[in-house]
């Protein structure tokens, strides 16, 4: 029962959740964009004078495109499926203060609330209604917990819709009429992004473990639409996961309500008998 719990926060802190309909279909896209105008600007990393011009040109693109702001929270609906169960009937409520704090409220029909978290640049806590059990962990060990490697910043820029590892080691960039494809080092893993061409939005990235020989080989996969213009910024409503590990859980999710800038508040209280996992 932890795992299903502890899985069921993963879902919600990196994607979120909400009722009742069926989100959208979102295509999914191939790394590399499959185009049969595609121009191959490198396939490696040699530092020629045209591909150190591109490269600038579109980081630049997407830098300027980095979603800022003080307070964000949002509502939103989704569709979760693995090879066991499906889920199309949770909702949840994420509000969060820049580089400070993110708080997450879970709900399902009839029972109302079943989980709340909030995590800090140093902390996560996180209690369960349905079992009546408290999480309590420093962020330092909240990946043994989640079994994902992540820090405060990475999961606050997934919940924004910023880029997550992306870096400066561009290589293997592709560009099409409408996509660019490009791949990048940042640490542990290998990032795969697709930008649209005109804005340099993005359109579709992927994380994954660098060591190919590793068994339990991880990737992320995430895909963004239906971009909102709100207060100058470029805000995807719609996101569509897809976590392969040993099997696939795929995640569709549409934002029904988005906020900026707001005043918040982060209320959390823990029960007194509940059990401490």
């Amino acid at each position: 029962m932890r795992r299903k719990i502890v899985t069921l926060l993963i879902v919600t802190i990196g994607l979120g959740m909400s009722a009742c309909h069926h989100p959208r279909k979102l295509a999914r896209s191939t790394f590399p964009a499959a185009d049969t105008n595609k121009i191959v600007i490198a396939r490696d990393n040699s530092a020629n004078n045209e591909l150190l011009k591109f490269t600038s040109d579109m980081l630049n693109g997407i830098h300027a495109n980095h979603i800022d702001f003080n307070t964000f929270s949002g509502k939103m609906k989704l569709a979760f499926e693995t090879d066991k169960k499906s889920h199309n009937n949770l909702s949840a409520t994420f509000r969060m203060k820049k580089d400070s704090i993110i708080w997450i409220s879970v709900s399902a029909p009839i029972v109302d609330e079943v989980i709340r978290a909030v995590i800090t640049p140093d902390s996560l806590k996180m209690y369960n209604r349905l079992d009546k059990q408290l999480y309590l962990r420093k962020m330092s060990d909240a990946a043994d917990l989640l079994n994902i490697p992540f820090d405060f910043q990475t999961l606050q820029d997934m919940l924004i819709g910023n880029p997550v590892y992306l870096s400066d080691s561009v290589y293997q960039v592709i560009k099409t009429p409408s996509i660019i494809s490009f791949s990048c080092d940042h640490g542990n893993f290998i990032s795969l992004f697709n930008v649209f061409a005109d804005d340099f939005g993005l359109q579709q990235s992927k994380v994954m473990d660098k060591d190919s020989t590793g068994v339990s080989k991880r990737s992320c996969e995430f895909t963004y639409g239906d971009y909102a213009k709100v207060a100058g910024r470029k805000f995807p409503t719609t996101r569509r996961i897809y976590v392969e590990e040993k099997n696939v859980t795929k995640v569709a999710l549409d934002f029904i309500r988005y906020d900026f800038d707001l005043p918040l508040s982060f209320p959390f209280s823990m029960p007194v008998s509940y059990k401490r996992m």
